[in-house]
């Protein structure tokens, strides 16, 4: 629960980085807690998650920082020393909201202190934690900004009670920030140094999962992270790291083998202005760990599809090519001689297969043709091909792997069946309503925390049900204005389920009828809760509601019992044996 802000080792070494946890095994279970010893029943039995008394604001002796974090000191404690915020921590903590009491998350619950370093943590604890010594028990009043702000299901002031049990000091930066003159160099420029020799004769290949322990530093020897006293070590498949050095570097270790990578800038985030918000600049040092390496099973390939066409391999001979080595042919002649402009709106009917024959994509199964504009064309050698084509023109095209990306991103060439159905001027998007940074006092509130507002009301007088089918138009915005999402600039309703899109949209649209219009809040935790790739934060929709699709319930199918003959029939005389024989 605390660990909402992640540090550079879950944030910039997991979503920058690519670090996933692939094949992680599981975590080794918590040591069982003793049970304690039976109540006196003369003593009143104290709940320990029962919110304390001051729960809901710090007294007034108090101590108050200039940030506004209260805290007051519990149990004094038996250190001297002071954790910093490059530190890990270990701690046994209870949390609970400051508004009711309830009590979010505990330690003490799970029978297990936590570990994490104290600049991977919310402010207040990073802040607070500095100032308690081992074995010191302190009550903290965090304010909401220095928490996880007023949205979500932990969100204003909250109180803690936390014990520090212990400090962990991170690994001191090597002597050798730069590389010796005897460190062995790669052609790209990397540098390594091995620490402690490994076993075997094999090295983990792209594709392998590879299981280790890293600490790094940046070359003036600042610490980065670290994984060494984790609960497990880092898992992840080389061919899905952003830091090159690091990929290149493993390749190169047997198993059981320590290693000092120096990484140039260029194999790692970049110089200042190149690398990602965040994350590291300039060179960097990692020691490694290789503790075990496998491979990944390949899936079986995708069956061949029997509609695919024969020459989906490779383009014939009479095929003609583009500029950019797009080779097709005009399967049906468009009408006119109108051609795409660079912001019109397409309608067009695709489907698509890998050099095999596996389908690839087809809209036949969205009801009708997709509608896309150039800048967002899902392959970017469609743009090519669609900026010749007429209205009503098919084409066969064999797009190159470089133009298939990103939809057909390490599937090799595809070919695809296109037809331009129509094209035409793209229409307005929708304005960023003047209400998108915060719910305005006027919306109504659900008890989940989602709030709506009325644009048009409908004529319909049946609201759908979660199970329910529906066809809209809608618009996204982030609270900074930002419109990331909507079906009116592509012309095109959106349909689908309600039990299959985000928590806040299966909620809201259960609220409305046909023909009205609605805008939304809705909270981040009913969003897509800070999802990599995905809006961060409260989202702002407006929604359209045009019909309420209800599934066809399966015919009943009637059990049909045969009748039972009370006199079966007997039993056929065989024949003779010269008959059978015949």
């Amino acid at each position: 629960m605390i660990n909402r802000k992640r540090r550079i080792v879950t944030g910039i070494l997991s979503g920058a980085l690519g670090l996933t946890a692939v094949a992680q095994e599981p975590a080794a279970p918590a040591k069982p807690v003793k049970p304690a010893a039976p109540a006196d029943p003369a003593k009143p039995v104290v709940d320990p998650f029962k919110a304390p008394g001051n729960v809901a604001a710090a007294p007034a002796e108090a101590e108050k920082t200039a940030s506004g974090l209260a805290s007051m000191v519990l149990t004094k404690g038996t250190g001297t020393e002071k954790p910093s915020a490059t530190d890990t921590v270990q701690v046994h903590y209870t949390g609970w909201k400051a508004s009711d009491g309830e009590m979010f998350d505990s330690s003490l619950k799970r029978g297990q202190p936590a570990k994490f370093a104290l600049d991977g943590v919310i402010k207040g604890w990073t802040e607070g934690v500095q100032l308690m010594v081992v074995g010191e028990k302190r009550r903290f009043w965090i304010p909401s900004e220095l928490a996880y702000g007023d949205e979500g299901r932990v969100a204003g002031n909250l109180t803690f009670d936390v014990e520090l049990l212990e400090i962990i000091k991170p690994p001191s930066a090597p002597k050798d920030l730069t590389a010796p003159a005897d460190a062995e160099k790669t052609a790209s420029g990397l540098k390594s140094k091995i620490l402690k020799a490994g076993e075997g004769d094999t090295t983990p290949g792209p594709e392998d999962v590879v299981t280790a322990q890293f600490t790094g530093w940046k070359a003036d020897g600042e610490f980065l992270t670290t994984t060494v006293g984790n609960p497990q070590p880092a898992q992840f498949k080389v061919d899905e790291l952003n830091i090159k050095g690091w990929a290149e570097g493993l390749q190169l270790m047997k198993k059981g083998e320590k290693r000092r990578l120096w990484i140039p800038a260029a194999l790692a985030f970049g110089k200042e202005g190149e690398a990602p918000e965040g994350a590291p600049t300039g060179d960097l040092i990692f020691d490694f760990e290789l503790i075990d390496f496998r491979s990944v099973p390949k899936p079986p390939p995708p069956p061949k599809d029997p509609t695919a066409p024969k020459d989906v391999a490779a383009a014939p001979e009479g095929a003609a090519k583009t500029e950019l080595g797009i080779s097709y042919i005009v399967l049906k002649a468009g009408g006119g001689d109108k051609t795409p402009g660079d912001t019109d709106l397409l309608k067009i009917n695709f489907s698509g297969w890998d050099a095999n024959g596996a389908a690839i994509a087809s809209n036949k199964t969205m009801g009708g043709p997709m509608g896309i504009t150039f800048d967002k064309s899902p392959i970017t050698g469609w743009i090519e091909i669609l900026k010749l084509m007429k209205k009503g023109e098919s084409r066969r095209i064999w797009v190159p792997e470089a133009l298939a990306a990103p939809a057909g991103s390490g599937r090799g060439p595809l070919t695809f069946d296109l037809e331009l159905v129509d094209f035409k001027a793209k229409p307005t998007p929708p304005q960023t309503p003047a209400d998108v940074a915060a719910v305005p006092a006027d919306a109504v509130k659900t008890a989940s925390g989602l709030a709506y507002k009325v644009l048009n009301k409908g004529t319909g007088k049946r609201k759908p049900v979660a199970t329910d089918t529906v066809k809209v138009h809608y618009a996204g915005w982030t609270t900074d204005g930002k419109l990331f999402d909507n079906s009116i600039e592509r012309d095109e309703m959106a349909e689908f389920p309600l039990n299959g899109v985000i928590k806040g949209w299966t909620e809201g649209v259960q609220l409305m009828v046909e023909g009205e219009k609605t805008r939304f809040w809705i909270p981040v935790e009913m969003a897509y809760n800070n999802q990599p790739g995905s809006p961060a934060g409260m989202l702002v929709f407006d929604i359209e509601l045009f019909e309420i699709v209800t599934p066809v319930a399966p015919k009943k199918i009637e059990a049909v019992t045969p009748p039972i003959r009370i006199d079966p029939p007997k039993p056929k005389a065989e024949e003779p044996a010269e008959k059978a024989g015949e």
